[in-house]
């Protein structure tokens, strides 16, 4: 499973929360901590997006797609969280599909109101914390989801994560998809 939304709306907690919940294994796998592992030269999103950037995004990911390969070729149910924005091309859902494109994988999207991801994102330090601009940004960015209907979307506004992960477990249940099955 792919989880998406902005800054902010749950993906971390919530992909770490379901993970656990899920028996008998499971994986969650983040993506900006995979893109963390570059210590020196880390090129920071935060300060644009630069072929750099791109470049060690695209790593990351297939590094990402690889272990959930592996995990789910060895009968390991795998989440893997992402800011995946519906519009740009460098960070869209095609790449993720065509990355995945022999594992079975459902996308959801987390996309709680805006005065939900600033007062989330007031609770942040450190690299996590980002500046009202680029938060809004980037929330600005996720609104497309809003308008497809390939994938469901989960407010988490008022959900804790244990909801959310519930809502999740929900969701694929409608979509008649069973976590750890492999189609």
């Amino acid at each position: 499973m792919l989880v998406t939304g902005p800054a902010g709306a749950g993906k971390s907690a919530t992909a770490e929360a379901w993970a656990s919940a899920q028996g008998p294994y499971s994986a969650h796998i983040e993506l900006d901590a995979v893109r963390e592992f570059v210590k020196a030269g880390l090129a920071d999103p935060r300060d644009g997006w630069t072929p750099e950037t791109d470049w060690q995004y695209n790593i990351a990911r297939r590094n990402c797609a690889d272990m959930a390969r592996r995990y789910v070729a060895e009968g390991i149910t795998c989440v893997i969280d992402d800011a995946i924005f519906p519009l740009w091309e460098q960070v869209n859902y095609a790449g993720w599909s065509h990355l995945l494109a022999e594992t079975p994988h459902t996308l959801i999207i987390l996309l709680p109101s805006y005065a939900t991801v600033a007062a989330r994102n007031a609770q942040r330090h450190g690299r996590r914390l980002l500046a009202p601009d680029m938060l809004r940004t980037i929330y600005d960015m996720m609104l497309p989801w809003r308008d497809q209907r390939d994938f469901p979307i989960i407010d988490t506004s008022s959900l804790t994560i244990a909801q959310t992960a519930q809502r999740m477990l929900s969701a694929l249940d409608d979509l008649h998809v069973t976590p750890g099955a492999v189609e």
